[in-house]
């Protein structure tokens, strides 16, 4: 599993140019983007082509799948990556029935099915939401019934949702392609002060690496959702985790 970083956590650093220097500067030499920074497909290549950083996997939210997929295509061949993966839905367009949650998994489906003749595949990342109901009939249950969906895992989100997040990691190990490595402190409430950077929350990273360690697993993208100080969640994360794989953790 590579050790990468997640562009989201150093979002407000500056433009795509700042962010991609920030994290070479932090010792990554991989990353997972987010949607097109307003740039055209051949300009964000270029940038990330220039900085020296490799893209292992990029986020695209629903819409600009709706609208721009084959811009979505040409981002991808150019960066050469071969992992899409949608992040979120907006309160307002999330379904409240389970029929409404199949229809959402059936279009991620159909995605799915046109990145693929690209050789690309497309994985879903969970927040907290689509893990509510009843076990084996939440909204990720439903996305996962889709046999050629894969799963990114948000392990800071598992950590404040579900009692045990290893049943949930054991279940769909088969399906899991890379995982957001950020850590939590439920105990701080329900806003952005419960997350944590990695190995500093209540995440058994012990568990959750080897469990990894036997899955299709590929990257670890370090991430915090609102980090004051982005340079110093990226190195302990970073250094959190190399210590924890040469350890033999994961």
């Amino acid at each position: 599993m590579r050790i990468s970083a997640q562009l989201y956590t150093v979002r407000q650093v500056g433009d795509l140019a700042a962010q991609l220097d920030l994290v070479g500067a932090c010792g990554f030499a991989d990353i997972e983007t987010i949607g097109f920074h307003g740039l055209s497909p051949n300009d964000m290549a270029r940038q990330i082509r220039r900085s020296g950083l490799k893209a292992r996997s990029a986020h695209f939210d629903w819409p600009e799948f709706e609208t721009r997929f084959f811009d979505i295509l040409d981002l991808l061949d150019q960066l050469e990556c071969q992992m899409a993966v949608m992040p979120w839905l907006t309160p307002e367009a999330r379904p409240d029935t389970a029929e409404g949650w199949m229809a959402v998994s059936g279009q991620l489906a159909r995605w799915a099915e046109g990145l693929a003749a690209y050789d690309v595949r497309l994985a879903y990342h969970n927040h907290d939401f689509d893990l509510a109901g009843r076990p084996g009939q939440t909204p990720l249950d439903l996305i996962l019934s889709h046999d050629h969906l894969h799963w990114q895992p948000d392990i800071g989100w598992l950590a404040v949702s579900q009692p045990d997040p290893a049943v949930l990691l054991q279940r769909y190990a088969d399906r899991i392609v890379s995982v957001h490595a950020k850590d939590a402190d439920p105990s701080a409430g329900q806003g952005d002060a419960r997350w944590r950077a990695v190995g500093r929350g209540v995440v058994d990273w012990a568990v959750v690496l080897q469990i990894l360690a036997n899955s299709p697993c590929a990257d670890l993208f370090v991430e915090h959702d609102e980090t004051r100080t982005p340079s110093d969640t990226l190195r302990a994360g970073r250094e959190f985790l190399l210590d924890s794989c040469l350890a033999g953790v994961g």
